[in-house]
């Protein structure tokens, strides 16, 4: 019989490499991990090589069990901030992120971006109130090793970039509820961010800014999301290596956009309060070759005079809301004034109430180019029937049309829908066609 060896008392895990045990700790809370540095001599100060921190003030003290916050619980949060960050910084950050709302002494605040930006921090995630940051807080422009900078402030936060800031490998800059002090200070942020690609801007007030200039030679993407304009604001956008562009706000008063040749794909969901002619904006997007559309949008993009012509788009989506449903029937045109502006459409998804009126003469993309067509919440009223009946006529080049009905349809309702559309004539010879 083989012998059992008996073994107790056996710590395994501390036997474990460092990069193993470092591994198994980025799975805990700060709390949780100062904790482990009793457990032994092994693991004493195993936490301070964590190259990932993140602190949640009133989410750690929420999951703690406590409802309301006590002076004494954000001091010893504090303090194990210090402890974690400040007294025992052996390595490198890779990751720091700091979600505080709560009343912390902004010169120990200082103390921890500055001890951050010292050890090397590349991705820097701030979540606070302005009032543990000055308007120039100057150790962040000294970090030439970020590489993501969030800042999600409050509205009565201003930023002041100083000139020469210089961020050589900064690509992604997400700014929420953050303020610019003057047009001088975009400028200087942008131009000290050399590599940068990737640019969100959300909640953000114009109100000291009289141009918001986004010029940049290697930006990849932009998003604009919620600004709050004054009536003269302006906005221009210079980027000829941009491919993807997200606007979705208030029109201005006036836009300058250059060099978006590279533009690949858009989605814009605007609306004009100021009834701005939104022409200049549209011919500075008309390169793109994807474009999704709220009924907002489309309604502006329709206003335009001339149309402008999208001589490169092959997909097109429009995204139609609840609330202007009611008001469709107002519209003097629809999505087939659009078709006519789009000679290379080969994709297009729509809500059939876009769709306003059926053209005598059908869109050449119609008849050539159009490959694939999903028409949402589509009805059995003879209506909408018959606007699909006109893409199965005319859309020679058509491989695929699904039908999405409304909600609540019953199966049989849909199964009718499939037999009147089957039964009707249809030019493609390689069609399919799906209802849901």
């Amino acid at each position: 019989m083989a012998k059992q060896v008996k073994m107790e008392n056996v710590d395994r895990i501390s036997g474990l490499h460092d990069s193993i045990l470092i591994h198994i700790l980025s799975f805990l809370s700060a709390k949780q991990v100062i904790r482990t540095s009793i457990l032994s001599t092994r693991w004493r100060y195993l936490f301070a090589l964590l190259p990932n921190l993140h602190f949640d003030f009133e989410g750690d003290l929420w999951r703690r069990g406590y409802t309301s916050y006590r002076h004494i619980d954000i001091y010893s949060y504090a303090s194990l901030v210090d402890k974690m960050l400040i007294t025992h910084n052996m390595t490198n950050i890779d990751k720091f992120r700091l979600k505080c709302r709560t009343m912390i002494d902004p010169d120990r605040f200082h103390a921890w971006i500055s001890a951050a930006v010292h050890r090397g921090v590349k991705h820097l995630d701030l979540n606070i109130s302005p009032g543990k940051f000055t308007t120039r807080p100057a150790v962040l422009f000294t970090c030439r090793t970020l590489v993501t900078l969030k800042l999600c402030m409050e509205f009565d936060f201003v930023l002041d970039v100083p000139k020469g800031a210089h961020f050589p490998n900064l690509k992604t800059i997400h700014l929420e509820e953050v303020n610019f002090s003057n047009d001088d200070s975009v400028k200087s942020l942008l131009s000290g961010c050399t590599s940068l690609e990737d640019l969100v801007i959300e909640k953000f007030l114009m109100s000291n800014i009289s141009n918001f200039n986004i010029s940049h030679p290697f930006l990849k993407r932009l998003t604009l999301l919620y600004t709050y304009q004054s009536d003269y604001g302006w906005i221009t956008i210079d980027a000829p290596n941009l491919v993807y562009l997200e606007y979705d706000d208030e029109l201005v008063a006036g836009y300058s956009l250059q060099n978006l040749q590279s533009l690949v794909k858009a989605d814009i969901d605007i609306s004009n309060s100021l009834q701005v002619d939104g022409s200049t904006f549209f011919r500075g997007i008309c390169n793109v070759r994807s474009l999704i559309l709220s009924d907002t949008s489309l309604e502006l993009l329709l206003s335009c005079a001339p149309l402008p012509v999208f001589p490169n788009l092959v997909k097109l989506k429009i995204h139609c809301s609840n609330d202007l449903r009611p008001y469709y029937d107002q519209w003097e045109k629809g999505l087939e004034t659009l078709l006519s502006s789009l000679p290379e459409l080969e994709k297009l998804e729509f809500n059939q109430e876009a769709l306003i009126s059926l053209p005598e003469k059908a869109p050449s993309c119609l008849l050539s180019k159009l490959k694939s067509i999903k028409i949402s919440d589509f009805t059995d009223e003879r209506d909408c029937i018959g606007k699909a009946k006109y893409f199965l006529k005319n859309g020679r080049a058509l491989e695929k049309l699904t039908i999405r009905t409304a909600l609540r349809y019953s199966g049989e309702r849909k199964s009718k829908i499939s037999k009147v559309l089957s039964a009707s004539p249809w030019e493609s010879k390689h069609l399919c066609i799906f209802i849901f």
